[in-house]
């Protein structure tokens, strides 16, 4: 872990202060953003512990470059999530009175970071509606988000389990096709908390009784699920 130098930030305002939190803010708020002398720039290495249950920092932390895998690894090792460059975390713990953070988040890879802290975003927030509402709206999706994991972990065993996800993560393709894509046997596994064996003895059954086909990373719906 180290703080990124000055110079180095500054490939980052551009897109710092177009993230999705402030968009649409004046300029008061975006100068505020990426000039205040509280908010912390780090640089995180590969393997290196950004956040755990017991270490982490009351800030808005937003992903400059790299990606980060959220778990739940106190009890079990569960992927909750994969974050990337663009996205943000840390929003639960904010403002919450309670101590302790709700997961180990892990950096993938090189990772730069900037934390802004509770303070920082209380003036944002105070001095901009639509920073505000752009909070809401994300704490808002973060709650979506951990309804469905909650969804396909309750839904059973491990073949109920990959039938959720590929009904919640399905879409409808420029063909018209259902298709659930996006991660590969590896990651899909540890997502569903299966073995990778498991999980590709599951898609053939799938396959055999006619509900899937796969192309590569392509799960294809072919009958209601």
């Amino acid at each position: 872990m180290k703080t990124i130098d000055i110079k180095e930030r500054k490939k980052y305002i551009s897109a710092l202060r177009k993230n999705f939190i402030f968009a649409d803010v004046d300029e008061y708020i975006k100068k505020l953003i990426t000039e205040d002398e509280n908010a912390e720039w780090i640089n995180f290495s590969k393997d290196e512990i950004i956040y755990g249950y017991d270490n982490y920092k009351r800030s808005l932390g937003i992903i400059l470059r790299g990606k980060i895998s959220v778990r739940k690894d106190r009890t079990a090792n569960v992927l909750l999530n994969t974050l990337k460059a663009g996205e943000v975390f840390g929003g639960a713990a904010l403002f919450s009175g309670t101590e302790g953070f709700i997961a180990t988040l892990k950096a993938e890879c090189s990772c730069d970071i900037v934390f802004l802290p509770e303070e920082l975003m209380e003036r944002i927030i105070a001095k901009s509606p639509v920073a505000a509402m752009n909070y809401i709206r994300y704490l808002s999706d973060s709650l979506t988000f951990l309804n469905r994991r909650l969804d396909i972990f309750t839904a059973g065993g491990a073949e109920e389990r990959t039938l959720e996800y590929i009904r919640r993560n399905s879409r409808t393709d420029e063909f018209g096709k259902k298709v659930a894509d996006g991660m590969n046997m590896t990651s899909l596994a540890e997502y569903l908390a299966i073995g990778r064996a498991t999980l590709y003895r599951i898609l053939d059954d799938f396959e055999n009784r006619g509900i899937v086909e796969r192309y590569g990373r392509k799960i294809y719906i072919k009958e209601e699920i």
